[in-house]
C-alpha cells in the first residue's frame, strides 16, 4: 500500500483528502501544523508528500529546502496562487507538480497516481536494465537509491532534476529536445508549463557549480545533451 503525507493548514481539505485518498486504497497520514527545526522522520517512508505552500507558520522555502537535501519523495504543491511565476517557483524550491485550489478531487487523484506510477516506472527501468551504479566520470549515479554523487558527495537533486540528468546520461551523445525531455520526465497528467525544463536546467547547473562541472550542454536551437570534457 502506498504512504502519503498530506500537509495542510485547512482541516476541512485535509479531511477532504483524507478520505478520498483513503477510499483510493492509500495509507494517508495528515499534518496541519509544521514546525521548525523541522524532523526529517516526519518525512521519510512516505511513496509521494502533497504540501500547501500557503501555511502561515512556515515558509515554503524552509521546509522544501530542508526536505530536499535529504529525500527523493516526489512533492506535489497545493496552493491557492496561479501565476506563471508562482508556479515555476514552486518548481524551483524542489516541486514536482503544482495543483491549484479549487480543485477537483479526479485531477488531485489523477496527479498522485500519475506521479507514484512515473517512480515506480524509473525504479523497474534501473531492474531491468540490472544497472545499479552508472560511473560518468567525476560524476556517478546510484541508480536503485536514485542519487547522483561528485566525491562520494551527494548531490541534492529534486525528482524532476534527477529524471532530467539521468536521462541525458543514458545516451551521451544523443541531443533531447524539450519536448523529448518533456515526454520522457512527466507524465500524461501533468500541467507544469512546459517553460519549467530551462529552470530544472538551471537548477541542476546551480547544484554541481560548487564542483566546477556542468553536466548539461546547450547545443542552441535544438535542446541539450550530456556535457562531455
Amino acid at each position: 500500500m502506498y504512504r502519503i503525507l498530506v500537509i495542510d493548514d485547512d482541516v476541512e481539505i485535509l479531511k477532504l483528502m483524507k478520505t478520498a485518498l483513503e477510499m483510493k486504497n492509500y495509507e494517508v497520514v495528515t499534518c496541519q501544523n509544521v514546525h521548525v527545526p523541522l524532523k526529517l522522520s516526519d518525512f521519510e517512508g512516505f511513496n509521494l508528500i502533497l504540501l500547501d505552500i500557503m501555511m502561515s507558520k512556515i515558509s515554503e522555502t524552509e521546509i522544501c529546502y530542508q526536505i530536499r537535501s535529504k529525500i527523493s519523495t516526489p512533492i506535489i504543491f497545493i496552493s491557492a496562487k496561479d501565476d506563471e511565476e508562482d508556479i515555476l517557483y514552486g518548481l524551483k524550491i524542489g516541486g514536482d507538480d503544482y495543483i491549484t485550489k479549487p480543485f477537483s478531487l479526479k485531477q488531485l487523484l489523477a496527479k498522485i497516481d500519475a506521479n507514484i506510477k512515473r517512480e515506480e516506472r524509473s525504479r523497474q527501468a534501473v531492474q531491468d536494465f540490472a544497472e545499479v551504479k552508472r560511473d560518468m566520470g567525476k560524476i556517478t549515479f546510484y541508480l536503485e537509491e536514485r542519487r547522483v554523487c561528485v566525491n562520494s558527495q551527494d548531490i541534492p537533486l529534486t525528482s524532476r532534476e534527477y529524471d532530467i540528468l539521468e536521462l541525458l546520461s543514458r545516451r551521451t551523445s544523443h541531443i533531447y529536445s524539450r519536448e523529448d525531455i518533456y515526454n520522457n520526465v512527466y507524465d500524461e497528467y501533468a500541467e507544469t508549463l512546459f517553460g519549467s525544463i530551462s529552470e530544472y536546467i538551471y537548477q541542476i547547473r546551480t547544484k554541481f557549480a560548487p564542483f566546477k562541472l556542468n553536466p548539461v550542454q546547450t547545443i542552441r536551437g535544438v535542446g541539450y545533451k550530456w556535457y562531455e570534457e
